[in-house]
């Protein structure tokens, strides 16, 4: 069954999408966008978007170094690359929160794919 969460406009991908698994995808292009957090904070982040995926992922902190670590840190070099989302949890402003991230290493390549 679909989680609730799912139904609602969302802008970017939540961990609620990956539906508990892991999912590898390649990224398509990466942009810098502006997210509008709650009391109206604005950070700005670049937004990674994956082919054959209609949303993109803010990208925080941390998963920006994990991708930076497989591919560099020039974001046009990431274009066609492969990196593996997963869902887990994180500490934020006190409280235990879902998130993505993005699991270390270059995904290899599998005969489905």
């Amino acid at each position: 069954m679909p989680d609730y969460r799912t139904m609602y406009d969302n802008a970017y991908l939540y961990a609620f999408d990956l539906q508990g698994r892991d999912v590898t995808v390649e990224i398509a292009k990466v942009v810098g966008g502006e997210l509008v957090g709650e009391g109206g904070r604005k950070s700005k982040k670049p937004i990674v978007h994956f082919k054959d995926k209609e949303r993109g992922l803010a990208l925080n902190k941390t998963n920006g170094k994990a991708i930076a670590a497989m591919y560099g840190t020039d974001t046009s070099k990431w274009i066609g690359k492969r990196v593996t989302l997963y869902p887990t949890t994180t500490q934020f402003g006190g409280e235990t929160k879902d998130c993505i991230r993005v699991r270390p290493g270059v995904p290899k390549e599998t005969s489905d794919g």
